[in-house]
């Protein structure tokens, strides 16, 4: 008898942990995921990805962006700025691997209003320049 509570007692634990880890992956899917794909004035293809989330602090809303320059050639040094309807709240230099380049960076989410996100390239080795944009339309139940 005392084995079959613990068996039971191990199925129900187990059955609350999945239901409380889907829940909380479920809250982290905030709206459709904006894409756009490209190619720099030189031909480097080019990925922006940008949707709602709330992982921002506190559990706040916020709009990512995700970048990925697809280079083959390792070792080249490019800067990155990311903006939120021309509010810059990312620029860094990126040296790129054998597989390309990818960047990921929140900004506050705007509430009911459409962001639109960009990312400006420059390759430090060659003068690539990579413009890419998306825009991301407010979500009711993210915030937006």
């Amino acid at each position: 008898m005392r084995y079959k509570h613990i068996a039971a007692t191990m199925v129900v634990a187990g059955l609350l942990s999945l239901v409380i880890t889907g829940n909380a992956e479920a809250s982290r899917r905030c709206g459709p995921t904006s894409e756009a794909d490209g190619v720099g004035n030189m031909g480097t293809s080019w990925t922006l990805k940008s949707k709602h989330d709330d992982d921002g602090p506190g559990g706040s809303f916020v709009v990512g962006e995700e970048f990925e320059i697809h280079t083959n050639v390792p070792n080249q040094v490019w800067s990155i700025t990311f903006a939120d309807n021309g509010q810059v709240f990312f620029t860094g230099d990126d040296t790129s691997t054998a597989t390309g380049i990818r960047e990921q960076h929140p900004t506050a989410n705007h509430p009911g209003t459409n962001q639109h996100m960009t990312a400006h390239a420059v390759n430090h080795t060659t003068g690539e320049i990579i413009d890419a944009a998306v825009d991301v339309a407010p979500v009711p139940a993210c915030g937006g």
